[in-house]
């Protein structure tokens, strides 16, 4: 589902086809005490949810458990995109099966060829289900444009 523009215009295929070729991202948390806590993660996008994984005892599991909602950056600081949203962990097996899939193609080690994958020991996929996006690019960055998706 393709969300509404609010404000702006750069077109939502731009942000798609950014998020689907990034390497990685910025997860902003917080932690108990109110303290952020933001660090890159490895992720898939498919066109409406962003997945990550995390080991259950690192930090951004711990600030998940207690306030599960994100701010996702990507971008550089010219071409910037903003996603926010709840989070939950996956446990669907087709969902884990369709994002390890994506993960597996887009993470590929180019010396041997090893693929990662979702389904390391301890450790969860979220998805992010992402209700505002905000986003500039270089030389507009007065106008940023927004999109929120309809629940």
């Amino acid at each position: 589902m393709e969300p509404f523009r609010t404000h702006g215009f750069i077109p939502w295929n731009m942000i798609d086809n950014w998020l689907c070729a990034f390497r990685s991202i910025w997860v902003s948390t917080t932690r108990p005490d109110g303290r952020p806590h933001a660090v890159p993660v490895w992720y898939a996008w498919d066109g409406r949810n962003l997945y990550f994984i995390s080991a259950r005892l690192l930090q951004k599991s711990k600030n998940l458990a207690h306030q599960p909602w994100i701010v996702v950056h990507a971008g550089d600081g010219d071409d910037v995109i903003i996603l926010e949203g709840p989070i939950e962990i996956v446990t669907d097996r087709m969902e884990l099966e369709r994002v390890d899939e994506a993960y597996r193609t887009k993470y590929v080690d180019p010396g041997s060829g090893a693929q990662a994958t979702i389904f390391e020991p301890e450790v969860d996929l979220y998805r992010v289900n992402v209700k505002h996006v905000m986003a500039w690019e270089y030389g507009t960055v007065a106008n940023r444009t927004d999109w929120k998706f309809e629940q």
